[in-house]
């Protein structure tokens, strides 16, 4: 964690000014051409979520501004930023766990999965996030419908927790008009610290990953 000078800090008026509302988030949400991704889960018999989730993660963390945050009054910066993300278990709860973005899909697929399996199997309320952990994306997805829009809950006057990116996708589909699978993924971010320029550099990014799948996944 490096904690950055006020005083030299670029967006400081993009900063305050955004700190004088209750609630300073706002998101996008797009339009996300899946279909390589689709043809890749199938013909390696996994999951979706778990690559998506990935290369999401992974999207954010090219860009600088998604590594900044609030920390009891200071702007920090976290090298890395992990995922953290939503499980229904088997007793129909959701839990919110965590795992480390790797440098290799195939070392981040084999943990995340083991950890999926293991808080569906969970009956306890206890496995949950370290919520002091900020170096953290807030991640779900909805796999049961598709949706126009999504608007997180965020707590008012906390810029901490509004400083953490929030997450979500829908379930994906097939567009008949062109064969082509797709998806709304928003992202919803603190405009303290990301503008519409690198909110959107960060959906570009994960289009180029979505592209060139083979520079990325290694299963």
């Amino acid at each position: 964690m490096k904690i950055i000078d006020k005083k030299t800090f670029k967006k400081i008026n993009q900063y305050n000014y955004f700190k004088t509302f209750d609630d300073p988030t706002y998101g996008f949400n797009v339009k996300i051409d899946v279909t390589n991704l689709v043809k890749y889960k199938n013909e390696k018999k996994i999951s979706f979520f778990i690559p998506f989730l990935y290369l999401t993660t992974l999207a954010m963390n090219n860009i600088y501004e998604f590594h900044l945050r609030e920390i009891n009054n200071e702007i920090v910066y976290f090298e890395t930023i992990n995922p953290t993300y939503t499980v229904i278990g088997n007793n129909g709860v959701y839990y919110n766990t965590r795992n480390d973005l790797r440098d290799s899909f195939k070392v981040f697929y084999k943990e995340t999965r083991k950890n999926i399996d293991l808080i569906k199997n969970k009956t306890d309320i206890d496995l949950v996030y370290n919520d002091e952990d900020y170096a953290v994306y807030y991640m779900t997805c909805v796999p049961t419908v598709s949706i126009l829009g999504m608007n997180h809950p965020t707590p008012s006057k906390n810029y901490t927790s509004s400083s953490v990116p929030r997450v979500l996708w829908d379930k994906y589909y097939l567009d008949k008009n062109d064969n082509h699978y797709y998806l709304t993924l928003n992202i919803t971010v603190s405009h303290c610290f990301i503008d519409g320029y690198p909110l959107s550099a960060a959906f570009i990014k994960l289009n180029e990953m979505l592209n060139n799948l083979d520079k990325y996944l290694d299963l």
